[in-house]
């Protein structure tokens, strides 16, 4: 009967797991498409603020002031991105807590930067991606 018992433990166990995992595989696939959702806004939002700001130039008429909304429409994002990649981070620590791995290291401090191609946080200062090798900007 133990023999039993154990092997129902085990199957209970295992199938806990296999829940947890696969919610934590949809969770972070969700967040993952809304990073690169929020980097394909934050590149086009990029691409519209230099066209405006060269024709502005050309123009004679070039003045940072004049584009603050678009600079601060860009900030956004990048807050919005940084606030996904701490909640992917909490979402596989607790899933490490709940399986009883090893605990990862907790969400990166305040005033990391990330990278724009693959969300990776990165040490301030950084000149490339340590993930993806992507050039920092």
């Amino acid at each position: 009967m133990a023999m039993f018992d154990s092997l129902k433990d085990t199957l209970n166990k295992s199938v806990a797991a296999v829940s947890v995992k696969s919610e934590t595989l949809v969770e972070s696939s969700r967040i993952k498409s809304a990073i690169s959702n929020a980097q394909k806004r934050m590149t086009g939002e990029m691409n519209e603020l230099g066209a405006k700001f060269y024709a502005s130039w050309k123009a004679g008429q070039a003045s940072v002031e004049a584009f603050s909304g678009e600079f601060a429409s860009i900030q956004g994002i990048e807050q919005e991105i940084a606030e996904l990649n701490a909640r992917l981070e909490q979402i596989k620590a607790e899933e490490d807590r709940i399986l009883g791995a090893a605990q990862k290291p907790a969400a990166p401090a305040a005033g990391s930067i990330f990278c724009t191609s693959c969300g990776k946080a990165l040490a301030a200062g950084s000149r490339f991606c340590d993930g993806c090798g992507a050039p920092v900007t």
